[in-house]
Parts: structure tokens; C-alpha cells; sequence
């Protein structure tokens, strides 16, 4: 069972929130997760529970607990703020990204390839091309909390009270309380995944990947993904269906334990 920390570090917008998990074995691959918007470090808590290696996240800049931005975010932005995460290892890291999350963890291989031994990427949002402009568009719409009619209790209702069986309330409830935190600017880091180019950003990865597509709205952009990244490994996992890292936590984590433990060969 992994003993779970927090706390603080700095970056240039302020402080960043960080989780930590120990794991079983502290000699495993380290691990850096990048979590999706607009949920904080602790989405991947029964994935890190279940990896039996050290583990880190943090809440993206603007999410949870973390300093936001001084502009409107950009993944390249994101990148920069969550590097100081990098730090928390002596050796280089496997980054494990999920929906936008993924993305960050492209782009940080690209901007500290020293320090990053590979990458995890789990169900890649590819939003890009002008068959995507009406989904990119309507991505990037504030929530609109103050228009709607009893906004909140809804979310409550079908995040919570409607929950998976297997989910418990704290769990659900915090998860709520994550997707909420950002207010008005919830939909900020879902423009900065909708104006990212992945596929010319998959084209220059070098470091060994893990693409792991399972039964999501996301599976076609996470096969491209797969077929852009030279020598990505590809597994397709139909019988983990959303949300993933719920029903899927420890089917996740025996195939990311099983390819670093191999240095990324497949």
C-alpha cells in the first residue's frame, strides 16, 4: 500500500500542489503523472496505489491548489510551470499523462529530454483539423455557472450520487470538488489541448512510449497518436472502459510497471 504525502513546491507562477505516493518499492521507476483538466493530482490516486513504485503529481497551474497563470494557459505554459516536478527525482522519470494531461507529457519530453526516460500515454485528445473546429470551439466556452439554473446540484447529482458502486463517496466527492475549483475558468486548460498540434509534436518524440488507447471517446486521436510517435508501443484495451482510472486503475498499472521495468521495450 502506497503511503500518500502533499505539499508545495515553487515555479515561476507562484507554487505548485504536489502528491506524493511512496510505493511498496521505492527502487522502482519513478513516476510523474500529468493529470487531465480539470482535475487535480489526486485523480491518480488508485492508479499510484496500485503501481508499486514512487509517484508524483501535482494540481495543473490554475486546478486545485496551484498558483494559476498570469494568461490564459497554453501547454507549452503548463509545461513550463510543472517542470520544477522534475526535480523531485535523482534519476530521469517516466511521465504518465491521461486526455490533456498526455499532452503536457509530450511536450515536457521535448523541453527536458534529460530528465525524462520515457512516456506513458493514456486515451490522447487530438482536437486538431478543421473537422474539429465546432468541438474545439465549444471546448473553450466558460461553464457559464451564473446563467444556469442550479448548476451545481447537477454535477453533484451525476458525479457523485450516481457515482460507479465501486467508487466511494470521499473519493467521488473529491473528485467533484476538483472539477469545480477552477470556477468560471474550468475550460481554460481545454483550450490550451484544443490549440495544441499533437501530431507534429508526436513526430519529434524520441524517448520510448506507451500508448495505451482503451474504450473512450478519445480511442481514434489515440491510435493516430500511436501511428505518429515513431516506435510507440500501442496496447488496446477494450475492457477498460471510463472512466479509466477507476476501472481500469490496476489493469493501467501492471502495463506501465511492466514496460518501464523493461526500459520501454515492448
Amino acid at each position: 500500500m502506497a503511503n500518500t504525502g502533499r505539499g508545495y513546491i515553487d515555479n515561476a507562477e507562484g507554487q505548485l500542489h504536489v502528491w506524493s505516493w511512496e510505493g511498496a518499492r521505492p527502487d522502482h521507476s519513478p513516476l510523474i503523472c500529468l493529470p487531465p483538466v480539470p482535475f487535480g493530482g489526486r485523480f491518480f490516486d488508485r492508479f499510484a496505489r496500485a503501481y508499486e513504485g514512487p509517484v508524483w503529481s501535482a494540481d495543473l497551474p490554475g486546478y486545485g491548489f496551484s498558483d494559476a497563470l498570469a494568461n490564459e494557459p497554453t501547454v507549452a505554459e503548463f509545461t513550463c510551470a510543472m517542470s520544477p516536478l522534475l526535480a523531485t527525482s535523482s534519476t530521469p522519470v517516466w511521465l504518465t499523462g491521461f486526455h490533456s494531461g498526455a499532452l503536457v507529457a509530450i511536450d515536457m519530453a521535448h523541453c527536458f529530454p534529460e530528465q525524462v526516460a520515457g512516456l506513458v500515454l493514456v486515451d490522447v485528445p487530438v482536437f486538431t483539423g478543421p473537422d474539429m473546429a465546432s468541438l474545439r470551439e465549444s471546448l473553450t466556452v466558460p461553464p457559464q455557472y451564473l446563467t444556469q439554473e442550479d448548476p451545481l446540484n447537477g454535477l453533484f447529482q451525476s458525479m457523485v450520487v450516481d457515482r460507479l458502486a465501486d467508487v466511494p463517496f470521499d473519493r467521488a466527492f473529491a473528485l467533484f470538488i476538483d472539477f469545480i475549483s477552477a470556477g468560471e475558468h474550468r475550460n481554460a486548460g481545454y483550450h490550451a489541448a484544443a490549440t495544441y498540434e499533437v501530431e507534429a509534436a508526436c513526430e519529434q518524440v524520441e524517448k520510448p512510449t506507451l500508448v495505451i488507447a482503451t474504450q473512450s471517446s478519445l480511442r481514434e486521436g489515440t491510435l493516430q497518436t500511436a501511428d505518429w510517435i515513431p516506435n510507440a508501443t500501442l496496447v488496446e484495451r477494450d475492457d477498460v472502459t471510463a472512466p479509466a482510472f477507476e476501472r481500469g486503475a490496476e489493469v493501467i498499472a501492471t502495463l506501465v510497471s511492466d514496460f518501464v521495468i523493461n526500459d520501454g521495450r515492448s
